[in-house]
């Protein structure tokens, strides 16, 4: 053997060295590129937990504050209607029923934040769906007189993604 044969036989074996490092670290990289993948998913499924956790929240302290409301002014009626209250109540009762309608805004808002992330795909649209089905269905109800001046009729009211997720839950009830 020559010292050519020598070299082909010593770069073969580089080659073929080299070949053997490339699968290796195609492999490892593989591997790699998998695991960063499946933390990815956790952290969004971890972020999807967090954001239907800070909506339910928004939505609890909104339907709290509206309640409380709603409560303070019968409190303050006492069985009575509105047309007997003096003209020195008047202006306190006026105060309670405007706060009561900022307070079902807050409500109807929150809402429309936690529709909007639904349909943006931030929400485990199954869990979101089983959770909201049946408050989606009472705001968009003509008959509930306490949404009807936001929510109705639909083509003047604010709260689009509401009404988009009302739809797209009853569109086979209309």
């Amino acid at each position: 053997m020559t010292n050519s044969d020598y070299i082909s036989i010593f770069s073969a074996f580089i080659a073929l060295l080299s070949m053997v490092a490339a699968i290796y670290f195609s492999f490892k990289a593989s591997a790699a590129s998998k695991e960063s993948l499946r933390n990815a998913e956790k952290s969004n499924n971890i972020a999807i937990g967090q954001t239907e956790t800070s909506l339910r929240e928004q939505i609890m302290n909104a339907r709290n504050r509206m309640e409380d409301c709603g409560f303070k002014i019968q409190d303050f009626l006492k069985g009575r209607k509105k047309e007997n209250v003096s003209t020195e109540e008047l202006p306190h009762l006026e105060f309670l029923e405007s706060t009561w309608k900022s307070s079902t805004e807050s409500y109807l808002n929150a809402y429309e934040d936690a529709c909007g992330k639904y349909l943006d795909d931030k929400t485990d649209k199954q869990r979101f769906k089983k959770a909201y089905i049946n408050e989606i269905k009472n705001i968009c109800d003509p008959k509930r007189t306490s949404f009807e001046r936001l929510m109705h009729p639909e083509s003047t009211s604010n709260y689009e993604a509401i009404w988009k997720v009302y739809k797209e839950w009853h569109r086979h009830e209309n």
